[in-house]
């Protein structure tokens, strides 16, 4: 599965990390090792931090591409964020793939984690996407952080459930660090790690790109 990206969260926050490659499904090659996969989006009504793994950008017919991050950072200030916002991103996603016909490569599943707080509790929204016949469709669950370490994309591991934070933020570290110290074509590269409270989002260990 391309990437590794987990998460963890507890009443008072999160800790969400990702290893940084990206494989390029149209030349099956690595293009590179540096790929930023965890994004924060904030405005006066609420935070939210999400991250993509598997076939973040998948080609269409005519030649042009469809980026889940790129189309994720343009949806989310248009959602109206006192209602469901990831009911209604799932929706905008789903508009949009509907309207072009993608090429014949054989992508993998799209998985897409957006956290964020719900009545002060912290809450997880996935989107799944996968190819539909000639066109792409997506779907949403959602639940409440449950203080357990989920693996949203990358090598199955038995954690021990973290008490804090702190050892939420040494259990990811050590999980992304393993997969890099041992990678695979789709797996590697520099660890990137993240910090989202009600306060805001900081980050633990930054990424090497800004973008």
């Amino acid at each position: 599965m391309s990437t590794a990206l987990v998460y963890f969260g507890l009443p008072e926050g999160f800790i969400i990390g990702a290893d940084g490659r990206a494989f390029d499904y149209t030349t099956n090659d690595v293009r590179s090792n540096t790929e930023r996969k965890i994004f924060a989006f904030q405005n006066d009504e609420t935070s939210v931090v999400f991250g993509w793994a598997g076939t973040a950008l998948i080609g269409t017919v005519e030649g042009s591409f469809f980026s889940f991050v790129q189309d994720t950072l343009e949806i989310l200030p248009t959602l109206n964020f006192k209602n469901n916002f990831a009911e209604q991103l799932n929706f905008e996603l789903n508009r949009k793939l509907r309207s072009f016909r993608v090429n014949e490569i054989k992508y993998g599943c799209t998985y897409g984690v957006f956290l964020s707080f719900r009545r002060g509790c912290p809450w997880v929204s996935i989107i799944t996407a996968g190819k539909n016949g000639h066109s792409w469709s997506c779907s949403v669950e959602e639940n409440g952080a449950d203080g357990t370490v989920g693996i949203l994309s990358g090598p199955d591991h038995d954690f021990e459930n973290p008490k804090t934070l702190d050892e939420g933020e040494k259990s990811i570290s050590d999980y992304l660090d393993d997969c890099v110290a041992h990678p695979t074509e789709l797996i590697g590269g520099h660890v990137h790690i993240g910090k989202f409270t009600p306060n805001g989002f900081s980050w633990i260990r930054p990424p090497k790109q800004p973008f």
